[in-house]
């Protein structure tokens, strides 16, 4: 994940510019070029003008995640439990192979990943607190399999997809269809397949269809903001485990399917906060 590596930077920085005599020298010189003196204070100013905005709003919303975080009790086990289904879901084996990932991934260590991960169980919890999940709904999707192998034609637009759907329909080949059509770079000269994949690895509107669908049989249209799929499940692989063992994690699974926008959230959450700015400059930035 890509972050503004300025944003986290400048938080001290910032921070130094609110105490006083104590904590921060404004005469203090920081550099010198050809004799003249870049103070400490010059610095903290132009970085305030030129970031301020940036990081101060992020400042804002990560104290607001610590606050939600204590209200709703989420626990280090709740961390601990989702830092482990990264650590399954890409295999990760011991603690170098997760630093690595995180590296990767545009973390500069474990805590700053731990605060995203709170911050996204802040948003989960909130985001399905009115949501109801019956018995019958979490024995459907049991049923439906732990994962399905699925093939797809993805166009742009509706028409096409229908006259390719009309062609399946008279029997020509899925997949050589889908190596002259199909506009997904990854799939389409592979005949369209996918692989195998379980809940929650493609968009919504796919997965509901690719789940539904009996092995061999041909969806219509579907539509994404990917463009229109036609799909076409070639194999499902049923839950090893018995339906009591993987009951809790499918009732989350579905609260989360069923849930509020993440955006919804996240601007309910703001506007509902109590934010006091002090500093003229940046009282612009919330209402509140």
């Amino acid at each position: 994940m890509k972050k503004l590596i300025t944003a986290f930077a400048l938080t001290g920085l910032l921070a130094l510019s609110a105490c006083t005599g104590a904590n921060t020298n404004e005469d203090r010189v920081i550099a010198e070029v050809e004799g003249i003196a870049i103070t400490e204070a010059e610095f903290i100013t132009q970085l305030k003008e030129a970031h301020g905005d940036q990081v101060l709003t992020m400042l804002v919303q990560e104290k607001l995640f610590e606050a939600e975080a204590e209200k709703l009790n989420i626990t280090e086990e709740d961390v601990n439990n989702e830092l482990d289904k990264v650590r399954e879901a890409y295999v990760l084996t011991d603690d170098d192979d997760f630093t690595n990932f995180l590296l990767v991934q545009g973390f500069s260590d474990e805590s700053e990943f731990i605060t995203l991960v709170k911050q996204h169980l802040v948003i989960q919890k909130i985001a399905s607190q009115d949501v109801e999940v019956t018995e019958e709904e979490v024995l459907k999707e049991y049923e439906a399999g732990k994962e399905v192998e699925a093939s797809h034609i993805l166009v742009s637009d509706l028409d096409t997809a229908e006259e390719i759907l009309d062609k399946l329909n008279d029997g020509e080949d899925f997949s050589e269809l889908a190596q002259e059509h199909s506009i997904d770079p990854g799939s389409g000269a592979e005949g369209g397949q996918l692989g195998s994949f379980e809940r929650g690895r493609m968009v919504p509107e796919f997965e509901d269809v690719a789940f539904s669908l009996e092995v061999g049989e041909i969806s219509d249209p579907v539509q994404s903001d990917f463009g229109y799929h036609i799909i076409k499940v070639t194999d499902r692989t049923p839950f090893e485990e018995d339906f009591e063992d993987v009951k809790e994690e499918l009732e989350e699974l579905l609260a989360r399917r069923q849930s509020r926008p993440i955006d919804e959230v996240q601007r309910e959450l703001m506007n509902n906060a109590k934010i006091n700015i002090k500093d003229n400059q940046f009282k612009h930035l919330f209402n509140n």
